[in-house]
């Protein structure tokens, strides 16, 4: 979002924080669109309210809820795609969601598995096969000269989902919620590390939270709401060396959280203060951790807000501050003001500035990770320094029509010692090695244009696309992995019976990736040193390297460039009886990926069936009546 990462956006669901990040991003394919009654998006800094993972904003999805004394669907799915990709491997999918309602308790059970074989994105050929068993006949013959690939780009995984939530109405101004959700998670991967060595890879993953939340309304919009929440994130990799043990090793990362926040609302006139109180503890085990192997981390902060509008419903002004303090890295005040002007009932503008923050996660600071099979490995830094930032958003929306919905908007964040990787000069273990660090200073500023569009009953088409300017400021290059261009497209068709479609895509420009050129001569404590390794690499690799390097502290960096792709993804469905469903998709219909740099699933097509029933009456809650951007809202910049 923004130019920023994943790590960035704080994700909620029902208002509540989602842990269990992976690779720094939540896997959101465990909640089902069908759940989804709507997104709220916040853009740019919300840290003052939402604390240190909201640096770039913040997703909260509300969850679809249905009257209906009763619920139930059911849904299965099997796919695959090239022999030479995916082998004899396939992709299998099973969920069901059941659901019970009365006027005062409502509860909603969702199971979900999800099972694939992998697929490889650099195959064994016939013609390398037949080189290598001929060639062991041949005096002098080196096995090496030909690409080895027993090994795999993606992981076989078996990955099971279970949630429970449950909302229980105690009196019509009091209310209270619970939710209970595990997911494990059982990747293995075949990995090759030169010269010869093959590497069986298991990562087994749990994944459990579970909280309570209650909130009591004296008169609206003064309330007093207090949630708490306990996860436990337990990750294990596993490797073991076919016929050898010198590689085999064992390590496990144990990640556990306990969250408390409450906050009063209270109306007065014109106003409506929030005042709140959050607390946070984590506990890390990890074997990469000095000492004892143990980190702790406490978070306190206390947050104040106030919505007023002066000039009743046209006109807001949002002050808010938040105060921080970290167990590892120190107390931080964090300012924040937001501004909305509706000068008709169909146009908004909004400006915002506000202050960032996100201290390094214990996984930013200690991480070790190899992917031997797509040559690089990744470990952490226990220098790292908070990140801070200074960001700014101005946004219009315009609806002329009910059918018509535009919007635009504007950013410019500025941050110091933002967290990122960079390819370290010299390969480990015949490795690409990558490294978290601190940039300095840098940038990210762009603008998006978004269009939606509902011309016909049941018909959709959207369009949007950004353009994002990065720049590291101390290198003087842009950010790594960050494309300057993108846009999506959306055209689906929809009805209660019948057929139906959608067309989804996005379209990225380049994307730049860097390394630290080697030196064949360094000049380092007052001697030249002589590196002569650097040279058949380089020219192997395609890589461009320095004659002599006079100043180390200060690297030149050559970089790759991975292709300008086009993601295309199409999906058909029958819709009969009422309560069926048979649909049939492809993901990435155009085959784009790059082996090292974008390792995406290659194409993929699937089939599927679902069935969804509802006791009387048989309809899901209504929303409020709004314009069509009532699936993704844009409600703060």
């Amino acid at each position: 979002m923004q130019g920023l990462d994943p790590e960035y956006v704080l994700i909620l669901i029902d208002g509540n924080r989602i842990t269990g990040r992976i690779d720094g991003a939540i896997d959101l394919s465990r909640i089902k669109s069908e759940e989804i009654e709507r997104i709220e998006i916040i853009k740019g800094p919300a840290s003052a309210l939402y604390g240190s993972d909201a640096m770039a904003g913040v997703i909260n999805i509300i969850t679809r809820q249905s009257d209906a004394p009763s619920f139930f669907q059911a849904e299965t799915e099997y796919g695959s795609g090239r022999k030479i990709h995916y082998g004899s491997g396939n992709e299998t999918r099973a969920s069901v969601a059941v659901g019970a309602n009365d006027q005062e308790l409502s509860n909603m059970f969702v199971a979900g598995w999800h099972r694939s074989d992998g697929y490889d994105l650099n195959p064994e050929t016939e013609a390398t096969k037949k080189a290598r068993q001929i060639g062991q006949f041949i005096p002098g013959f080196e096995q090496e000269s030909i690409p080895y690939t027993e090994d795999q780009t993606g992981s076989a995984f078996r990955d099971l989902n279970l949630s429970d939530r449950i909302k229980y109405k105690i009196t019509p101004s009091w209310e209270a919620s619970a939710f209970l959700s595990y997911r494990y998670l059982d990747q293995e991967v075949t990995d090759f590390s030169p010269p010869r060595a093959v590497l069986d890879r298991r990562n087994e993953t749990h994944d459990a939270q579970a909280g309570i939340s209650t909130r009591y309304e004296f008169s609206h919009p003064t309330a007093l709401s207090f949630h708490y929440s306990h996860a436990r994130f337990l990750d294990t990799l596993t490797i073991d060396q076919r016929q050898a043990d010198d590689l085999d090793s064992e390590e496990s990362q144990d990640d556990r959280t306990h969250e408390f926040r409450t906050q009063l609302d209270y109306g007065l006139d014109s106003h409506v203060l929030s005042i709140g109180l959050e607390g946070l503890i984590e506990e890390y085990v990890s074997p990469r951790i000095e000492g004892n192997g143990y980190g702790y981390r406490q978070r306190t902060a206390g947050f104040l807000q106030d919505e007023w509008r002066p000039l009743d419903a046209y006109f807001y002004v949002v002050p808010g501050v938040r105060f921080e303090h970290d167990s590892q890295f120190g107390s931080q005040a964090l300012p924040r003001l937001a501004m909305r002007y509706d000068p008709g009932s169909n146009w908004s503008i909004r400006l915002g500035a506000g202050q960032g923050y996100r201290a390094p996660s214990f996984k930013d600071l200690y991480f070790a990770f190899q992917n031997p099979g797509v040559g690089y490995q990744v470990v952490g830094n226990p220098d790292l320094k908070p990140e801070k930032s200074n960001g700014y958003n101005a946004s219009v929306d315009y609806a002329p029509k009910q059918w018509l919905w535009l919007s635009a908007n504007a950013f410019y964040n500025s941050i110091t010692n933002l967290i990122d990787f960079r390819r370290l000069p010299q390969r480990s273990n015949d490795l690409d090695s990558y490294q978290t660090v601190n940039i300095d200073r840098a940038f990210t500023r762009g603008a998006e244009a978004m269009l939606e569009m509902r011309f016909y009953e049941g018909w959709k088409f959207g369009l949007s696309y950004t353009f994002t300017d990065t720049y590291d400021l101390e290198q003087e290059i842009p950010l790594e992995g960050r494309a300057r261009h993108r846009g999506t497209y959306r055209l689906e068709y929809s009805a209660k019976q019948g057929p139906g479609f959608s067309i989804t895509g996005t379209i990225e420009s380049s994307q730049p990736f860097y390394y630290e050129k080697s030196s064949l001569l360094t000049y380092q404590n007052g001697r030249f040193e002589l590196d002569t390794s650097i040279i058949l690499p380089a020219i192997y690799q395609k890589r461009d390297f320095e004659l002599i390097d006079l100043d180390p502290d200060n690297p030149s960096y050559g970089f790759y460039e991975a292709n300008a792709n086009h993601n295309l993804n199409i999906r058909v469905w029958y819709r009969f009886r009422e309560i069926y469903e048979a649909f049939a998709g492809v993901d990435n219909a155009l085959d784009h990926y790059d082996a090292e740099l974008d390792p995406r699933r290659p194409r993929f097509i699937y089939i599927g069936f679902r069935m969804t029933m509802e006791g009387a009456p048989g309809r899901s809650l209504p929303s409020e009546p709004k314009p069509i951007e009532s699936d993704v809202q844009i409600i703060e910049e």
